[in-house]
C-alpha cells in the first residue's frame, strides 16, 4: 500500500516509533516492539485506524507507560544502564505519545 497522508510530523513520528521499537527489541519486550513495529508500519501506510490503536497501549494498567526495564523485571541489564536506558525510554514514549495524540486531532480536526 502506497503511503499517504505523508507530513514532516508524520515522518517525526516513525522515526521515534522506529528507535522506540529498537529500543524495546532489545530487551527482549517482543510483545510491545511487535505492538509498536505494526502499528508503525499501518501510520506510514496511512491507516485510518492506526493511530488510535497505537494511543490504546499507553492506556490502563499493564500498558505501555508501566514498563521499566530493570533487572527485577526480568531484563538481563547491569545496574549502570538502567537509569539511561529508562529515560530514553520514557523520553521515547512520551515523544510517540504526544505526536500521536497531536496527529490523531489534526486528522479528526481535518474532518
Amino acid at each position: 500500500m502506497a503511503r499517504r497522508n505523508a507530513t514532516p510530523e508524520r515522518d517525526d513520528l516513525l522515526r521515534v516509533l522506529d528507535e522506540l521499537g529498537s529500543l524495546l527489541r532489545a530487551w527482549d519486550e517482543d510483545r510491545w516492539a511487535d505492538w509498536i513495529e505494526r502499528d508503525r508500519r499501518l501510520i506510514a501506510e496511512g491507516h485510518p485506524d492506526a493511530l488510535g490503536h497505537l494511543l490504546a497501549a499507553f492506556g490502563g494498567m499493564g500498558s505501555l507507560r508501566d514498563l521499566t526495564i530493570h533487572p527485577a523485571n526480568g531484563h538481563a541489564i547491569a545496574d549502570d544502564r538502567v537509569r539511561p536506558v529508562n529515560d530514553r525510554l520514557r523520553t521515547l514514549r512520551g515523544a510517540a505519545f504526544t505526536m500521536a495524540t497531536k496527529l490523531r486531532d489534526d486528522e479528526h480536526l481535518a474532518l
